[in-house]
């Protein structure tokens, strides 16, 4: 065990922060870490977008579902895919390609790296956080919002600030359920996920004083069935992404 094994192994969502800003040389360690995330073939196909602006702010907690951390937290930077870097300054490419699956999977990959490299060195300096995927709700909206050109898409939010909570660790699926070796085994996924039901509701239960008690499988159908994402898919292909197989 290590420092870093200690953070990773005890990451939680942090949604309440103290009202303290987080200092400029701290944000800027944390951006030059995404910085340095792996990338394909080198493409760092990502722009991050600090919002500083209050009113901003809240209209992203407003379009992600009241979320209302997203407006409290100190730090806020927006993750978006962007293949319009490359599309412009890559040389001797056929620009057709970039509207292909394979494109936009890079560009999210590589997004996603640069947020967890990100959140595990806010971690590292004592800052918690939240990613929030619910700007993605009204994806359109927030494209405009934000000025954002065809080929750049608005991914998701990490919220960071100094931790005024302590929500204590969310249990995780089984080991088996998620590890396979050589192939792929559920021979007895359905007794794993019914005794990952209970474990889920218990912890809701110890959490919310028994207020709430979902099971796993229920709060991610409700989860879905509340917001299902169908805006996302036309809003990639007026963007420019997706159009080509």
């Amino acid at each position: 065990m290590n420092d870093t094994i200690d953070i990773l192994m005890n990451h939680m969502s942090v949604r309440k922060y103290k009202d303290q800003p987080v200092e400029r040389e701290i944000s800027d360690i944390i951006v030059s870490c995404a910085e340095r995330s792996p990338t394909s073939n080198h493409f760092q196909a990502y722009t991050i977008i600090e919002v500083q602006s209050q009113s901003k702010k809240e209209f992203l907690a407003h379009i992600s579902g009241e979320q209302e951390w997203v407006a409290e937290a100190p730090l806020v930077l927006m993750f978006c895919a962007d293949l319009k870097r490359g599309q412009k300054y890559y040389e001797n490419v056929d620009k057709e390609i970039f509207h292909n699956a394979e494109c936009y999977t890079a560009a999210v990959v590589d997004a996603s790296l640069a947020m967890q490299r990100a959140y595990v060195a806010a971690q590292s300096l004592g800052l918690g956080g939240v990613i929030v995927g619910g700007i993605r709700n009204r994806i359109e909206e927030t494209a405009k919002k934000f000025k954002l050109p065809t080929m750049v898409a608005p991914l998701f939010l990490l919220c960071l600030g100094y931790p005024d909570q302590n929500p204590g660790l969310k249990p995780r699926l089984p080991r088996k359920e998620i590890y396979k070796i050589d192939f792929y085994d559920d021979s007895d996924q359905d007794e794993l996920i019914a005794e990952y039901n209970e474990t889920v509701s218990q912890y809701y239960v110890k959490r919310t004083g028994g207020e709430i008690n979902d099971r796993w499988t229920e709060r991610c159908g409700k989860s879905l069935e509340e917001e299902p994402g169908y805006a996302v898919g036309p809003f990639l292909k007026s963007a420019g992404f997706l159009t080509h197989s």
